[in-house]
């Protein structure tokens, strides 16, 4: 059966229209996330300032400065992980780019804030979801610095050229501390606004399932149960929120048992939101296959060392819930 001329102008038309729909909801979602980082970055930028001309970023980075040389950071950077860790990765970035970093250095803090950030909200999403928090905290604190210490010896020195705000560094004037913050906010808000608008173009044609799919092939090969490999696959790509959902509808209709539950949970703390966090972390300075295939790894070595270990307490009943 062929189509007519009129027909083929019509699935045309409707099929533009659904582009044209879809552009514009994942623009406007796009600016709406946008605006509401921008609330936590942009005072987190004139926080760091504050911090700088005071002298007590100075003061943080001498007392961080042991701990941090363990990955071979400067000691301004356990602001960033601090951050990180109990807010999010944006103001995480909003600090990175105002501290003296080379390319080596924001992957391997880049990595460590993607795998333990936003800590509170995230740790109660997966509580949520039938892990508790006496799992995820360690697990996913341990993980990043068991990154951390991996990557600062593995990865290959990137030379002299520091990255300060998405420039080289050195003497700055508040102009261009102002210019620079403002670029690297402008990357973050393409890079957001391009990947709602693919999302949700994805989402419409039914592309993200397609993906999620032959994903959960991969998932499976990583050790998940076939009944999470699916849910696996939509956090990775989309996040742990996303990823906790679907873990609490699918437990609601006993289609996860424990075991898979806590698996899925370890394997998403430390990688989740693969695609959009990775890409907004390159945009200011760091490797983009050291942060996918990094976080992919230690999440593998991660889920085989800890499973074992948290089933045996939790089985036992030595621990709260067990």
């Amino acid at each position: 059966m062929t189509l007519s001329e009129p027909e083929i102008n019509g699935t045309g038309t409707k099929m533009f229209k659904r582009v044209i729909l879809s552009v514009r909801r994942g623009g406007l979602s796009g600016l709406f996330t946008s605006w509401t980082l921008l609330k936590v970055m942009v005072p987190t930028m004139i926080l760091v300032q504050i911090l700088k001309v005071t002298g007590l970023l100075s003061l943080m980075a001498a007392a961080g400065a042991p701990f941090m040389s363990l990955f071979q950071l400067p000691g301004e950077s356990s602001l960033v992980l601090i951050t990180g860790g109990l807010v999010n990765i944006y103001a995480a970035i909003a600090v990175a780019v105002n501290i003296p970093l080379t390319a080596k250095g924001m992957t391997i803090l880049a990595i460590m804030v993607l795998i333990a950030h936003n800590l509170i909200v995230e740790t109660a999403v997966q509580s949520q979801s039938g892990t508790p928090a006496w799992i995820t905290l360690p697990v996913r604190i341990g993980a990043a610095i068991f990154a951390g210490l991996l990557f600062a010896w593995i990865i290959p020195e990137s030379g002299e050229v520091l990255v300060q705000a998405g420039i080289p560094s050195g003497a700055m004037s508040w102009d261009d501390i102002l210019i620079a913050n403002g670029m690297s906010l402008a990357k973050i808000i393409v890079i957001i606004v391009s990947l709602m608008v693919i999302m949700e173009l994805g989402r419409e044609f039914g592309i993200m399932d397609r993906i999620t799919s032959a994903l959960s092939v991969p998932m499976k090969f990583l050790g998940m149960d076939r009944r999470t490999s699916v849910v696996t696959a939509v956090g990775l790509l989309l996040g742990l929120a996303y990823g906790a959902g679907l873990i609490i509808d699918e437990t609601r209709r006993n289609n996860i048992g424990r075991d898979e539950i806590l698996a899925t949970n370890i394997f998403l703390g430390t990688n989740h939101a693969l695609i959009e966090d990775t890409l907004i972390f390159v945009v200011v300075g760091a490797s983009l296959a050291w942060i996918l295939l990094g976080r992919l790894v230690v999440g593998f070595l991660v889920l085989r060392i800890s499973m074992p270990l948290v089933l045996y307490f939790w089985k036992s009943g030595k621990v709260p819930g067990g």
